[in-house]
């Protein structure tokens, strides 16, 4: 009798050691699974983001470039290429930008009025955001909507000299292409002109009005150099806005213009 007790308690031990196996065995496997989808659910979406970011600032070191090739057009090189990797992205030429810029001598004497389109060069990153080219200028606009120009127009200010060069840009071709292959931009450009360069006892005042999807951006960096702006008209998500921005009592103004062509290549 008391083997069969000893039996007894020993297959109960088992079936408990049993039992507590397979519960020790489903609280891991759960504890995996829920580790594995923490993971996937948080880090897979960092990591992503952080994919998207560095697209970003790889597109903005490229257009640095194109601003630099467009800068080596102003001293008279005929034509510059510049390669940019799309990577799920998309490279177009829009038309939702333009600038206007008025000298007024004063004295009497009759303001000289120039107005052209910019024609821009923007990358758009899948995921938001956006780089794009205008005027030599290279502007960042972040996917929460807030834009900033990262690298400013050829444009020179002093106590006393106000120098402006003026790049119309105009594109040939397609004007928009994507997907994750290396696109070169190739710019050309006429040979710059001088427009305007007056130096006079009577102080000038320089207004330039731009018609942009990024006013505050363009305020913002025409206030940097001495220019009081006023935002005529809001951008909205449809339409572009317009910055008015004005510097007076300049002793000389010098305006240089330069028609400039892109293509995808």
């Amino acid at each position: 009798m008391r083997r069969d007790a000893d039996r007894g308690t020993s297959a109960r031990g088992d079936a408990d050691r049993a039992v507590s196996e397979t519960v020790s065995f489903v609280l891991v496997f759960a504890l995996v699974v829920a580790s594995v989808g923490t993971v996937y659910a948080v880090g897979v979406a960092e990591l992503e983001a952080a994919r998207d970011a560095e697209r970003v600032e790889n597109a903005q070191r490229a257009f640095d470039v194109l601003a630099d090739n467009l800068g080596d057009l102003t001293e008279g090189v005929p034509s510059r290429g510049t390669e940019v990797k799309l990577a799920d992205a998309t490279l177009r030429s829009v038309d939702d930008a333009s600038m206007n810029v008025t000298v007024d001598p004063g004295g009497g004497a009759a303001p000289t009025h120039w107005e052209y389109a910019l024609r821009p060069i923007v990358y758009d990153v899948e995921a938001g955001g956006q780089i794009r080219l205008s005027n030599g200028a290279v502007l960042r606009d972040s996917d929460r909507g807030t834009a900033a120009v990262v690298r400013g127009p050829p444009l020179v200010v002093d106590d006393d000299h106000v120098q402006l060069t003026l790049l119309k840009q105009e594109h040939i071709g397609p004007t928009s292409t994507g997907g994750s292959q290396t696109v070169r931009i190739r710019t050309a450009a006429t040979r710059s002109r001088l427009f305007y360069d007056n130096e006079s006892v009577v102080h000038d005042t320089v207004r330039v009005n731009v018609t942009s999807p990024y006013t505050d951006a363009w305020a913002r960096q025409y206030e940097s150099v001495g220019f009081a702006c006023t935002e005529v008209s809001e951008p909205t998500p449809s339409t572009s806005g317009t910055v008015s921005c004005t510097r007076s009592d300049v002793d000389r103004v010098t305006v240089v213009w330069l028609r400039v062509s892109t293509t995808f290549e």
